[in-house]
């Protein structure tokens, strides 16, 4: 009797927590409607919120709220001031650039000079002719080129990653950053707080020896949830202002035996790698460079050197730079369009403008890996298959291994590579940067690396893809159905 009594006293507060959580829920339903996103994302929301309450409220209120909010934004709006006082510095050193950009761009063929135009409009996006550009491909080269640079600093090295590990080949990395710092280097790392989570105590020595290393938002559940899901994803590094490295690969063991890309460049686009740096370094701890000696010196021009474009992206801004730059590339090209993404997850807009491309006889091609480290993005990436293949889009699944690159050849006109991925993620979440480069020999060289991948890569058929088996369905099918919120 007692029993029973017991069972029903749980039995009601089963059900009045259950209809505590559907109210909750169904309060959280016009936060997800005033964030006036696709209408995908706001019905992917509103489906999971109602159809699993307690999952949907602790997604939605550490993943969904995808813009920074009130104290956040307060502080990128102090960051606004001192971006223009970056931008400022910079000019100084091109006093002629704006007349440089328009000779830039005239020079360029038609359907080139408005992808180059929109881009300098997006993210600094500033056109920088008279650059040394060098594409590393693999994480051993990068780390070997990365260690050299470090180890010839004279005066600052600054990093900034998503993902540094304190592994062996972190430790290598964090040993010559000592040895810098040391020797009276100004040495700063500024790690992402999720990415980089466990990295502040192999710091202490660095910190020691003078360094500097803070996370970028930092992991805050309870006070700063949203941050969870606004990560710095960029891989920057700029030692003297002289030399700068960006692209896709993190610092890691794991890393390793990807197949990855980065580039190494000299000259007057390094200024505008400084320039997210400094901005970076500034929003995480309140330090301002911009006026520090040695940070933003004058920049040699290479003679007959490449052109650059360094775009940015992130959460703070309300435009997504990076997406519209693919968007117009994709639209603007005429023969090809070659694409190298670990993550594949397009929004309606890229979808259309690939299908597009292709049924206009443009020759598109996606490379991805056959195996990813993240499983719903890459069931959710498939699902896209069967409309890209209809349309003549030709997709290629890459066997050795992790691709990691995150590369586009379009016409043989430009190439972009960097941090971004296609997808959701990179676009609208996270702080992201690309390079586009212009020159002839560096387009070629992505190119050639892109045709390397694919001989390396396992065409996707339309007609033995819709023989698939229906469990891979199903789960393509539930990837797509969160594609929108991933």
């Amino acid at each position: 009797m007692g029993g029973g009594l017991v069972d029903l006293e749980w039995s009601v507060l089963g059900s009045v927590a259950a209809t505590i959580l559907e109210i909750i829920a169904i309060a959280f339903v016009p936060m997800v409607l005033l964030r006036k996103k696709e209408p995908a994302a706001t019905f992917a929301w509103i489906f999971v919120l109602l159809a699993f309450p307690l999952v949907g409220i602790i997604l939605f209120w550490y993943l969904g709220r995808d813009r920074i909010r009130r104290p956040l934004r307060y502080r990128k709006s102090e960051v606004a001031p001192f971006r223009s006082r970056i931008d400022h510095r910079i000019s100084d050193q091109f006093p002629a650039h704006r007349a440089e950009r328009d000779a830039i761009i005239a020079a360029q063929p038609e359907e080139l000079r408005g992808v180059m135009r929109l881009a300098a409009q997006m993210g600094r996006g500033e056109i920088r002719g008279g650059n040394t550009v060098g594409v590393l491909v693999g994480a051993p080269p990068v780390y070997d080129a990365m260690l050299a640079a470090i180890e010839g600093a004279v005066d600052h090295v600054h990093l900034e990653y998503y993902i540094f590990r304190p592994d062996t080949t972190g430790k290598r990395v964090l040993a010559a950053l000592e040895a810098a710092a040391k020797r009276g280097v100004a040495v700063r790392l500024l790690y992402d707080g999720f990415g980089s989570a466990g990295l502040g105590p192999a710091c202490r020595a660095l910190k020691k020896a003078g360094g500097h290393a803070t996370p970028f938002f930092p992991l805050d559940p309870i006070r700063r949830a949203s941050t969870i899901n606004l990560r710095n994803h960029r891989k920057v590094m700029v030692v003297d202002a002289q030399v700068g490295f960006c692209g896709g690969v993190n610092v890691g063991n794991m890393f390793l035996p990807w197949k990855d890309v980065h580039l190494r460049i000299e000259g007057p686009a390094v200024a505008d790698l400084q320039a997210i740096f400094v901005e970076d370094w500034y929003f995480a701890t309140r330090q301002d460079l911009a006026s520090s000696a040695g940070v933003f010196p004058e920049i040699a021009r290479r003679d007959a050197g490449s052109i650059v474009q360094v775009v940015e992206s992130g959460p703070d801004e309300r435009v997504e730079s990076i997406h519209r730059v693919f968007f117009a590339a994709i639209a603007a090209a005429r023969r090809t369009v070659w694409i190298t993404t670990p993550y594949f997850v397009p929004d309606r807009a890229l979808l259309v403008a690939l299908q597009t491309a292709a049924l206009r006889g443009v020759d598109v091609k996606v490379i991805v890996p056959r195996e990813s480290n993240h499983r719903v993005t890459f069931h959710a990436g498939r699902s896209f298959y069967d409309e890209l293949l209809a349309a003549g889009v030709r997709i290629h699944e890459y066997l050795p291994g992790m691709l990691h690159t995150k590369a586009m050849v379009v016409d043989d006109r430009f190439a972009t590579v960097g941090s971004a991925n296609l997808d959701l993620r990179s676009f609208r979440l996270n702080f992201e940067m690309i390079a586009v480069l212009y020159a002839p020999a560096d387009v070629a060289r992505f190119a050639g690396i892109f045709e390397e991948d694919l001989a390396a890569t396992e065409e996707v058929l339309l007609t033995s893809w819709r023989e698939r088996p229906m469990t891979t369905r199903m789960k393509e099918g539930f990837g797509r159905l969160v594609s929108p919120i991933l």
